[in-house]
């Protein structure tokens, strides 16, 4: 169930990097894709806040940034249709091992539910 909060909050991460792309397209928008960009921000800082509250703090860190750089990525490239290089997936691949490496190194991840 607390995996959820990761999901959610890459989730929020990327439809407010959606949001601010469509408010640098349109300048008519700028204003309003800055407000709506940021409420979403705040709601994926509140998954944060929970995030810490059942992870230790290394496999958060490690999960948010680098999950949210990689679901950013792949879902502006899908959704905006544009394509990655096989060297931009290769390094994008390299991220996911980094944060796999970091969640199942950390000692205390098996009493890290037990909070």
């Amino acid at each position: 169930m607390h995996v959820l909060f990761f999901v959610a909050f890459w989730a929020c991460q990327l439809v407010s990097s959606v949001i601010f792309k469509y408010g640098g397209m349109y300048p008519k928008y700028h204003w309003h894709a800055l407000i709506a960009g940021n409420v979403i921000l705040l709601s994926a800082s509140w998954f944060l806040i929970q995030l810490f509250r059942h992870f230790p703090q290394p496999i958060v860190i490690a999960c948010c940034a680098g999950g949210t750089f990689v679901a950013v990525q792949f879902g502006m490239a899908l959704y905006f249709k544009q394509s990655l290089s096989w060297i931009q997936v290769a390094g994008l691949f390299l991220i996911v091992a980094g944060i796999v490496i970091t969640a199942y190194g950390t000692p205390s991840i098996a009493s890290a539910g037990n909070k």
